[in-house]
């Protein structure tokens, strides 16, 4: 009689403890889509955060930078430190030269990466760019002429019909026209104060960017005492059952975020050179620009190749239609080599979430935050699976439950009597498969 009471006690308990669990989510989930239609629909808060993320904006970056590089400033420290500090007096002080040595030659490593990718792209790309934009015309007369030729002369009068003056200065101020929209130029001085407002935009972003190099450093130098402060609060303010889940979910967040964002950085580099190698090889043209657009773009997960497939395309194909064409079977060819053979050999498995969920996070983040939530959406889902599967497990041991998922794919229902899974019968045992229903059918008719 007590063993069944305190068992009715217990199931009341988990209960409970289900409902809060699921009670938080709900909450968290309405408050994030209240949260963002606030933002969305209300100016005045929009522009208050913006105000908040602008003056943490250099913190951010700074500890942004300090993640990324905090591992070769580990390499420098170790190295350095084993060849100097065994030869002398001051062992303490020595340390803490070399950690301020290793911290800034990190951080010079990551500006020096920065400036020469810039300076040798971004020309390249306002070139590539004007030309385009220039010979608008000439590249559609090229289109139309492989048309005719691919299409054997069929077409010829619908053809000629395309070249006239009229329709191609239609469609060349359509284009233009489009340009300057989504630029917003609506003249001179419209042009002018864009310009400006990118000026003082890009000055902004590059002053918090300076700033945030300091903030790396002493993010770098100090990084152990840092750890050492949180860890202090961490285990200060909640009792120990309480502040182990939370360490954690904090060691598995870095897991989850370097790996991947770490990963993918390296993924899309060597993507970039490979596809800036095969272009140079093969003559086709603009290779900087589309390997710049492929690159970048293949650090959006499952659909950033295609994203940036797209408009490079068709620069190519206005250029030279069967260029165009052939970049496009080896664009194909190339993000099916990096899904399955280089990405995970990089990023192995980094998030530790299925296909169904990394799309889930790209399509949800993406329609709520754009391209940051394209970004961020795969490890942050990743790390509410983790804390989510830890809760579950948790729950059905208390409950003296299987904790593997695959128990469950049968499960019909839970038997409280005799306290066991009540299990589907298989498909073949009931008969009523596919082989089976054939077999009936055929007898009957003989």
């Amino acid at each position: 009689m007590d063993d069944k009471l305190e068992k009715e006690n217990l199931a009341e308990e988990l209960r409970k403890q289900v409902k809060l669990v699921l009670g938080v989510i709900i909450l968290a989930a309405v408050m994030i889509i209240i949260f963002y239609f606030c933002v969305k629909r209300y100016k005045g808060l929009k522009e208050s955060i913006d105000e908040v993320a602008a003056v943490f904006r250099p913190i951010v970056f700074g500890f942004a930078m300090a993640f990324l590089m905090s591992p070769i400033m580990t390499f420098f420290d170790t190295h350095i430190g084993n060849l100097i500090v065994p030869h002398v007096k001051n062992k303490d002080g020595a340390k803490r030269k070399i950690r301020l040595f290793s911290s800034i030659l990190a951080i010079l490593i990551l500006v020096a990466a920065i400036v020469v990718f810039l300076s040798s792209v971004i020309p390249q790309m306002i070139q590539t760019i004007s030309y385009i934009y220039n010979h608008l015309e000439e590249q559609l007369m090229n289109v139309l002429d492989w048309a005719d030729h691919i299409t054997g002369g069929r077409f010829t009068t619908q053809i000629n019909q395309a070249r006239n003056p009229e329709k191609v200065d239609h469609f060349l101020t359509i284009s233009r026209d489009f340009i300057s929209q989504y630029m917003n130029w609506g003249g001179q001085n419209e042009m002018l104060k864009q310009i400006t407002s990118s000026v003082i935009d890009i000055g902004k972003y590059l002053a918090a960017f300076l700033i945030g190099l300091f903030v790396a450093v002493y993010f770098l130098i100090d990084k152990e005492k840092y750890k050492s402060i949180f860890k202090k609060m961490l285990y200060g303010l909640f009792p120990a059952k309480m502040a182990n889940p939370i360490m954690d979910v904090m060691i598995k967040a870095k897991e989850i975020f370097y790996g991947f964002f770490v990963g993918k950085i390296i993924d899309s580099i060597i993507i970039g050179f490979i596809c800036y190698g095969c272009m140079l090889l093969f003559g086709w043209p603009y290779p900087v620009l589309v390997s710049v657009i492929i690159g970048v773009t293949n650090i959006i997960p499952v659909f950033g190749p295609y994203i940036g497939a797209v408009p490079t395309v068709l620069i190519i194909f206005f250029t030279n239609p069967m260029s165009g064409i052939y970049f496009l079977i080896y664009i194909l060819v190339l993000q099916q080599i990096d899904g399955n053979i280089i990405g995970p050999k990089i990023l192995g498995d980094s998030t530790g979430v299925d296909s169904f969920w990394v799309l889930f996070a790209i399509v949800v983040g993406g329609g709520l935050f754009g391209f940051m939530g394209m970004l961020l959406g795969v490890p942050v889902v990743a790390l509410l699976y983790y804390v989510l599967s830890k809760v579950f497990v948790y729950l059905a041991r208390k409950r003296g439950l299987p904790v593997k998922t695959a128990v469950y794919e049968k499960v019909k229902f839970y038997n409280e009597e005799t306290e066991t899974f009540e299990y589907e019968e298989d498909e073949e045992k009931k008969g009523f498969n596919i082989k089976g229903l054939f077999e009936r059918f055929s007898s009957k008719r003989k």
